[in-house]
């Protein structure tokens, strides 16, 4: 059975060539909070791969979202900015924010998932826990 989310290359990872959405971090960014990120996206359902990359939130999730057959990029940057990136919205990323705590982080993958399967999105609101 694949795991539902893994570093590029680490044993038990998704293959590079499965469908998935694809995230992309600064090197400062805890692999602890990486699986956060996924625990969103299981809950909807799609395997999430990771990798490593300096930028900013916003080259990040563009160049994951390039990576990924669901066509859909979630990046983090070392200042704790998030992003989700689409292949076809090239002008902008699609959603930009922090990254700063768990609820976000969840929601980042959550969001991510739920745009690669066609889904409506819910805004991300501050009170939530």
């Amino acid at each position: 059975m694949n795991a539902w989310f893994g570093r590029v290359g680490s044993v038990g990872a998704l293959p590079e060539n499965k469908p998935a959405v694809w995230m992309m971090t600064d090197p400062s960014f805890p692999s602890d909070d990486a699986a956060v990120i996924a625990s969103g996206c299981e809950e909807e359902g799609v395997p999430l791969a990771w990798d490593i990359k300096s930028g900013t939130s916003a080259e990040l999730a563009r160049a994951a979202c390039m990576r990924s057959h669901l066509r859909v990029g979630i990046g983090i940057d070392g200042s704790g900015n998030g992003s989700i990136a689409l292949v076809a919205v090239t002008e902008a990323p699609y959603i930009e924010g922090g990254a700063n705590s768990p609820a976000r982080l969840r929601w980042l993958g959550q969001t991510a998932a739920r745009i690669s399967k066609g889904e409506p999105v819910a805004l991300y609101k501050e009170t939530m826990r």
